[in-house]
């Protein structure tokens, strides 16, 4: 009979003695919460003791913005020129693609020259896809592109679109150059890494204020703001990647007598080309994630539209354009990714005719070209007319307000129940725990967990929110973060689960998947503001739906991965499918379970910024107060704080699955 050796029992992989350490400081919060008034600076931290750093950093990012100078010009003034750069290309795009373009002479005269015929840029877009990933990404492509102009939504497509080009492309670019710094300096690694965490930890809203005031209130500033949240993960896969070269191939260059630069350019970085080209996926993604919060500053575009649907309750506007935004996003994910997945042909093929060669290139050239010519005659061609635009923006309010008002009872009982038995008394709990009993559990748990340094780093990261003033609003938002996370697994977790069993429940539930995982962040606001009115609860119901996804996906992943060779000893060994499932699917999937509640968390907090724009009252609230009055020492502080919450829990969780796969025997002992 096999016997399976892979895993032993769950109950027996603890942390050992070191757990007194846990129990000791929950002995120190009782004993803190039993103290008179001589201790009260244990239970709340004493305001005569908060540190202005936040008013300091205020002051200090306003004098740097508007008083000094590298001789006659302001630091603004650079920033801004800069600024003036970049919206070259993003203007030119947008004016090829529809805006056109205006020039103006010295005595007042305008001359205005057109864009491309949309009929001309609907051909060319589907041509590309088709090109570059084949016909049902082309015709997916081509209904996107019709959606824009029916719905009225062309021009802020394609201002959307020349803004996710420019940004993808300076985040391609600089994320490579900082990758390979990465690879070939391991201090330059060491410390990028703790960079890269705080730029993708940090809430958005934190940093736009600095780039309002840096670059001005304008899509250059938003598209700014785009490339410090897209580029982190390009610049890691680009170190990693190179890592992850063949040494073969390095020798390769060395024996061809490439010089350093020669073998990084020429050699390295073209093997490598399959995982950039994948990262450069990932930017895109992450680049319109940042679409509709860059409309705060000034984007415009599909973000924009969103963004004032929102304002003005036009919900079925917001939906519209956010349903435009998703279109975008898979249209453009799809086209990257099948040139990620391409491969190169080094095959010499023999010469054709230029017109046998690139039929679709010169195809569009032509087509274009009659275009031009009937726009002289048809206006249409140019811009499209309103009259013959449509909207469904009616049905969506009527469709949101009849669920609202045929299940109202049920929908406020759910609502009534959960923040008085739930939401409230979580709240309140972590409200009331002693901020100083508080970190030293925290910093117990990471050194049962992790040892002495991320036990330091834990304490550190929440003394810095203790001594800047925010801590009561960091424990309103862990309250948040904590109760959607684990809403979302009792969801994400048997469905991961049953699509990892079963091919017919994956079918239907990784297109699902797929879709919610496109949909801008603030999507999910506009059905829940509709139905829940606004406050933490509906922060809480968006939180959830937002991070649903990769909790499903990981759960999936990590079923469907465990070897065949496993699963047979298990039917050797005689267990039945349930015992199949707890002690060799389960254990194995470990791992992948747990990256999956790691990415669940990482979105909970990504969200939980968004969710201030319906009521949440933690440190998001106070980044998005920050923008209001342009404090950016305040809005940088709060979003500190967020991001350290973030990265305590994505320390404790992967260091913990680590724990686990080496005591397990399922990783490296």
């Amino acid at each position: 009979m096999t016997t399976l050796t892979h895993n032993r029992p769950l109950g027996k992989i603890g942390i050992g003695p070191k757990s007194g350490l846990i129990w000791a400081a929950l002995l120190f919060n009782a004993a803190l919460l039993m103290t008179g008034d001589a201790f009260a600076w244990m239970r709340d931290y004493p305001e005569t003791w908060v540190l202005g750093i936040a008013g300091t950093t205020t002051t200090a990012v306003k004098y740097l913005v508007n008083d000094m100078a590298i001789g006659s010009v302001t630091i603004a003034e650079m920033t801004r020129g800069f600024a003036n750069l970049i919206k070259a290309p993003m203007e030119l795009l947008q004016g090829v693609l529809s805006e056109g373009f205006e020039f103006y002479g010295d005595d007042g005269s305008v001359a205005v020259y057109r864009g491309l015929p949309w009929p001309a840029v609907i051909i060319g877009l589907t041509a590309f896809s088709w090109w570059t990933a084949g016909r049902n990404v082309a015709i997916f492509s081509f209904f996107s592109l019709v959606y824009f102009l029916v719905f009225g939504l062309w021009g802020s497509s394609m201002l959307t679109l020349s803004s996710v080009v420019v940004a993808v492309f300076v985040s391609f670019v600089l994320g490579i150059l900082l990758g390979v710094l990465g690879h070939r300096n391991a201090t330059a690694n060491a410390i990028l890494m703790p960079v890269y965490d705080v730029m993708q930890t940090i809430p958005t809203f934190s940093y736009l204020v600095p780039v309002l005031l840096l670059f001005g209130f304008n899509p250059v500033a938003a598209m700014i703001a785009t490339v410090i949240y897209a580029m982190p993960p390009m610049a890691r896969v680009t170190t990693l990647a190179l890592q992850r070269v063949p040494p073969n191939i390095s020798d390769f260059g060395d024996m061809a007598g490439c010089t350093r630069r020669q073998k990084m350019w020429q050699v390295l970085l073209p093997a490598a080309r399959q995982n950039l080209l994948i990262g450069l996926n990932q930017v895109i993604m992450l680049t319109f994630a940042m679409v509709i919060i860059a409309s705060v500053i000034g984007a415009g575009g599909l973000g924009g539209e969103v963004f004032q649907g929102l304002k003005a309750l036009k919900i079925g506007n917001a939906v519209e354009a956010g349903i435009a935004i998703t279109l975008m996003a898979i249209m453009l994910d799809r086209i990257s990714r099948a040139i990620a997945l391409s491969r190169p042909d080094h095959v010499e093929a023999v010469q054709k005719p230029l017109w046998q060669r690139h039929p679709l290139i010169l195809g569009w050239i032509g087509f274009t070209l009659l275009f031009i010519l009937l726009g002289q005659v048809f206006p249409a061609l140019y811009a499209y007319p309103k009259s013959a635009t449509i909207s469904t923006g009616s049905f969506w309010n009527d469709a949101i307000t009849w669920i609202g008002d045929t299940y109202y009872s049920q929908i406020k009982t759910l609502r009534d129940t959960t923040i008085t038995y739930v939401m409230r008394p979580t709240k309140s709990f972590l409200l009331d725990v002693p901020w100083l009993g508080f970190i030293a559990v925290i910093a117990a748990v990471s050194y049962a967990i992790g040892g002495m340094r991320l036990s330091i780093m834990s304490a550190c990261l929440l003394g810095f929110i203790a001594v800047t003033g925010y801590w009561d609003g960091a424990m309103v938002s862990l309250y948040l973060v904590l109760l959607s996370v684990i809403l979302t697994l009792v969801v994400a977790l048997p469905v991961g689960i049953w699509a990892g069993l079963s091919p017919r429940a994956d079918h239907v539930i990784t297109p699902i998947i797929d879709t919610l995982q496109t949909l801008p962040s603030f999507v999910y606001l506009i059905p829940v503001v509709m139905l829940f009115s606004v406050g933490e609860f509906a922060g809480l119901v968006a939180i959830v739906a937002y991070s649903l996804p990769p909790g499903v996906r990981y759960t999936k992943q990590g079923i469907q991965n465990v070897a065949s060779s496993s699963l047979e000893a298990g039917e050797m060994a005689g267990c039945t499918r349930w015992q199949k499932l707890t002690n060799v699917q389960l254990p194995m999937a470990i791992p992948d379970i747990m990256l999956g509640i790691n990415q669940t968390i990482m979105f909970a907090f990504g969200m939980l910024v968004i969710t201030s724009l319906v009521g949440t009252r933690g440190l998001e609230h106070d980044t998005l107060v920050a923008i209001s009055k342009v404090q950016p020492g305040e809005g940088i502080v709060a979003g500190l704080g967020i991001a350290f919450l973030a990265i305590i829990a994505d320390r404790l969780i992967s260091q913990g699955s680590r724990n686990f796969q080496r005591r397990s025997g399922l990783g490296p002992q």
